[in-house]
């Protein structure tokens, strides 16, 4: 008897039992090597969170105004140095009114300054002229100390001969004669060096005092001078204008914001770690620094700073926890990749494994 021939199973079958027997293990498989892989790319751990330091500049105005001309509007690069914005400082007819009261001051100033220049003047000629009449009566004092020496010697001989000649009183009037002249030419030669000495010293003085006020005039007319003009706002840095706060026309303020300048060339990267903290980062630590675009640019650099103190979080990185309303974390900057293409205020993930 011949074999009977097998019943060929259907492909709809084979299929069937191939869903319920092999594809949820290899569903399976694929899912935790899609996870391995989610988790090593792009998982890491969130104690760290870095951003591209972004660097702004608030451009204000140090003076009350009218913006007279805006030359800058968003989106548009600027380099250091570019003047942004005029401004006038203010009404015409009461500026005016300002400049000439203080004019007026000036001019009471200067008189004054005037007059205390002839006043001093006039002083230092006096104390030259007495001066000289001391030196005069200097010269009467040293003839009379002349003139009491002879009369001196002319007792002395007299009194100190073999027989005395006069009486021992006027030979001891005639010596307290002469010292008391010699000792008054002493102290009046002393007393006139000392003076001699003052006199350039006093017109110095008073020149000194002179010029001290004519400066601070010079620099008031300069202060008038420069509030008179218009004030001219310069970029402080190179980078992109990201907000323009006021419009031509807008009165403002000391202190006003006139735009918002932002560095379109990063130089570092910060970066927090939360608590708890096991190990602190130190300067020069190695790490990694993931990109988060689809293709992910990745580079290893180094750690240049760590802070001393855990401060708020940037709120671009911030989680927000529990009843907390502050996230803290310990800063410090990373050196930023050369060969990373990276924009500021772009979030990047780190890769950091302390060494123990």
């Amino acid at each position: 008897m011949d074999p009977l021939t097998p019943i060929p199973t259907p492909a709809a079958q084979r299929w069937r039992e191939f869903r319920i027997q092999a594809l949820p293990v290899l569903t399976f498989i694929a899912a935790i090597a899609a996870i391995a892989v989610l988790w090593q790319r792009y998982v890491f751990p969130s104690n760290i969170v870095a951003q591209v330091d972004a660097e702004t500049a608030d451009v204000i105005t140090t003076q009350a105004g009218t913006i007279q001309d805006l030359r800058v509007e968003r989106f548009q690069q600027v380099a250091k140095g570019d003047v942004l914005a005029i401004i006038n400082p203010g009404d015409t007819n009461l500026l005016a009114a300002t400049l000439h009261a203080v004019e007026t001051d000036l001019a009471v100033l200067q008189e004054r300054v005037d007059s205390g220049e002839m006043r001093a003047g006039q002083n230092y000629e006096n104390a030259r002229l007495t001066y000289l009449e001391q030196l005069a009566q200097l010269q009467v004092s040293r003839v009379n100390a002349k003139l009491t020496e002879v009369e001196f010697n002319m007792q002395k001989e007299l009194f100190t001969g073999d027989t005395p000649l006069v009486a021992s009183n006027k030979y001891l009037i005639a010596l307290y004669k002469w010292q008391a002249a010699l000792t008054n030419v002493i102290e009046m030669e002393k007393f006139l060096a000392e003076k001699e000495k003052t006199l350039p010293r006093l017109r110095a003085e008073n020149s000194n005092s002179v010029t001290m006020i004519n400066e601070a005039i010079a620099a008031q007319k300069m202060v008038l001078s420069i509030t008179a003009s218009n004030i001219i706002i310069r970029s402080p840095i190179d980078g992109m204008i990201t907000s323009v706060s006021n419009h031509i026309g807008s009165r403002v303020m000391p202190g006003a914001s006139i735009c918002t300048i932002s560095s379109t060339k990063p130089e570092r990267i910060i970066a927090y770690m939360r608590p708890p903290i096991t190990q602190l980062p130190k300067a020069g630590d190695t790490l990694e620094v993931r990109s988060r675009s689809f293709k992910r640019q990745t580079a290893v650099t180094t750690i240049v700073q760590v802070g001393s103190q855990m401060e708020p979080i940037s709120p671009a990185l911030a989680v927000i926890t529990g009843t907390s309303k502050i996230d803290f974390g310990l800063p410090f900057e990373i050196s930023l990749p050369p060969k990373m293409r990276l924009l500021p205020g772009e979030v990047v993930d780190i890769i950091y494994e302390p060494k123990h």
